[in-house]
């Protein structure tokens, strides 16, 4: 059969089909480039020419060892917002401060276990101590694409360990780190000398909050306050930020009023930190103003935008004078722990100078260990007796707080002072991370408490101390030391015989010490939220872009079906300029878009024949 040609066109079927296309892209485009104007969005951006990078390194110089984060900043043109998303992290198991000149341990000398020694009484070998983090960084040019390996951003901030060092030395191990790094023919990165530093216990608490509130959506890249009004009493936290599973929506404000930004309670070896928003009586009539305002922003905004959440006319953004936050350096779990144990062998060692027959030379019991577990604390063996009432009156020995809070009873919420450090009253809901939750979780875990179990992650300080017993009383030998390997998802086998002082001494801190409500559920205590770990990393990250006028990002999108739904109104994406070719990853409008359908089978129909 011939076909017909179609009468009245003079052109061949071919030239047809080219004419076709070429009206139908040329139309394609003016929409695109017309859709993309109005998100703030240039379409010329070409990745290749970029000169900033989205991506930040931020690396936690721990007590334990070093852990390097990979973020990027991403903000998707169909919303309008940027967000933060981690794309990896890996460690270093050695902590910095090991090659301070007056470090007692020889596993920095050599990363690769030569004889030779990399310290001297006053100089740091700038090779070594470089050397023992080039694997991490190593690791970072596998996930940061290379075109911005040379303008991505390291920030190295050494905390509790490193606090411990005399800061004379602390600079020479920062000095010898930058100089072995910038002279490593591998390391392909941005780093600045000023940007590798001990970061203050204050600031840690602050970036772990910010971490904490951004996870949960109260606030955005950008430290705004973000839909602190519900249309409903049912809480702060919104169960569609997170995995059910993780029970951290479940969190919820008694009474359905927003008191504020999440507080955040965090611990490692060395230090803790408690930091929280409090209440002050000049911020009762502005922050009921702001609430007013935030309403009537939002439904003007429902009505103008149907894509964005955010409410504009806000004024609340998250400043650290805001917040009380302080850090201890003696709270940390480990420097706790030694600090009791050096208290009962001092009163042994003057016991025994003023009566040498009054009890047993090398044994002391330890009420803070599990029945039978022995260890050995400068010349003496401390024999676990696992009775967490006793231990528990041995901490309060050494946390310095008012008088009449000892008796769980007793204990209210209100001014305190721990440590010399004066507290304002609590104030609002808690995550606690790091050592909070891994002991805790290990509590919940290990002494089968049914209402513990129940109610986590948001027990009350009720609930904790009654699982106390069920866990300190469990016998070593013949139970928990056959079962150390695997015993609990976040306890390592060597960690676990101190599950039951830390499982005592965080739940006394935070009654007895800080005077959290015995039976309120103010704190959530979490590692993930939506799949990220609350730690302070992410949210130092998150302060770092907010101070920068102009910050790079990754742009995402083009999964909307209609172009009429873009908003005018900038948000998130209001520091785009017009030089966007800092800006990377363009994938505008494109698969998944009605246009692209309409493209795509307008050429389908061309091609048929």
């Amino acid at each position: 059969m011939v076909k017909r040609r179609n009468a009245g066109l003079p052109y061949p079927p071919t030239t047809q089909k080219v004419l076709a296309m070429t009206i139908v892209t040329t139309l394609l485009l003016f929409v695109l480039v017309n859709a993309n104007e109005r998100a703030g969005v240039d379409v010329n951006v070409n990745v290749e020419e970029s000169s900033q990078s989205p991506y930040r390194i931020v690396i936690d110089g721990g007590s334990t060892g070093s852990r390097l984060h990979i973020f990027e900043f991403q903000l998707d043109v169909t919303t309008n917002k940027t967000s933060l998303l981690r794309r990896g992290s890996t460690r270093a198991n050695i902590p910095l401060s090991n090659f301070a000149p007056s470090s007692n341990t020889n596993s920095e000398t050599d990363v690769n276990s030569s004889s030779s020694s990399s310290l001297s009484s006053n100089t740091v070998n700038s090779t070594h101590v470089a050397a023992h983090l080039m694997p991490l960084f190593e690791y970072a040019t596998t996930i940061i694409p290379e075109q911005f390996h040379a303008n991505t951003k390291v920030s190295y901030q050494a905390t509790a360990g490193m606090r411990l060092i005399d800061p004379m030395e602390q600079t020479l191990v920062y000095n010898a780190l930058y100089d072995g790094l910038v002279q490593h023919d591998d390391f392909k990165f941005d780093i600045q000398k000023d940007s590798i530093q001990t970061l203050s216990g204050e600031k840690e608490a602050f970036f772990g909050a910010i971490a904490a509130n951004y996870l949960t959506g109260l606030i955005d890249v950008r430290l705004g306050m973000v839909d602190v009004v519900r249309e409903s009493t049912e809480g702060i936290l919104s169960s569609s930020h997170h995995d059910e599973e993780d029970g951290v929506g479940e969190m919820v404000q008694q009474g359905g009023d927003f008191n504020g930004p999440l507080g955040a309670l965090d611990m490692g070896g060395a230090s803790m930190q408690i930091v929280f928003l409090p209440h002050t009586e000049e911020e009762d009539e502005g922050y009921t103003n702001n609430v007013k305002t935030a309403t009537q922003g939002k439904q003007e905004e429902k009505e103008s935008c149907q894509n964005s959440d955010l409410i504009p006319n806000i004024s609340n953004q998250l400043k650290g004078d805001d917040f009380f936050a302080t850090s201890y350096l003696s709270y940390g779990a480990d420097q706790f722990r030694e600090r009791l144990w050096d208290t009962w062998v001092g009163e042994r060692e003057m016991s025994l100078t003023s009566d040498p027959n009054c009890c047993e030379i090398n044994v002391i019991y330890n009420p803070c260990a599990f029945k039978g577990y022995t260890a050995e604390w400068k010349g003496y063996n401390l024999i676990g007796t696992g009775d967490a009432r006793a231990c528990a009156k041995e901490i309060n020995r050494l946390i310095p707080h008012e008088e009449g809070v000892l008796d769980e009873n007793d204990a209210k919420q209100g001014t305190r002072t721990i440590g010399g450090v004066k507290h304002p009253a609590l104030r609002g809901k808690f995550f606690a991370m790091s050592l909070f939750f891994f002991t805790l979780d290990c509590l919940r875990e290990l002494s089968n408490h049914e209402a513990l179990g129940l109610s986590w992650p948001t027990p009350s300080i009720s609930e904790l101390t009654s699982a106390l017993d069920s866990l300190c009383e469990r016998q070593w030998h013949g139970d928990l030391e056959n079962i150390k390997d695997d015993a609990h998802d976040f306890t390592r086998a060597e960690v676990l015989p101190d599950r039951c002082f830390e499982s005592v001494y965080i739940v006394t801190l935070l009654r007895d010490g800080f005077g959290f409500d015995l039976h309120s559920r103010d704190i959530t205590f979490t590692f993930l939220v939506d799949g990220s770990e609350v730690e302070w990393s992410l949210g130092m990250a998150i302060s770092s872009f907010a101070e920068e006028s102009d910050p790079a990002v990754s742009i995402v999108g083009g999964t909307n079906d209609g172009i009429g739904e873009w908003c005018d109104d900038k948000h998130d994406g209001e520091e785009l300029d017009d030089n966007n070719r800092t800006r990377t990853k363009v994938k505008a409008l494109v698969r998944g878009s009605s246009w692209y359908y309409f493209y795509d089978q307008v050429l389908s129909r061309l091609y048929q024949e």
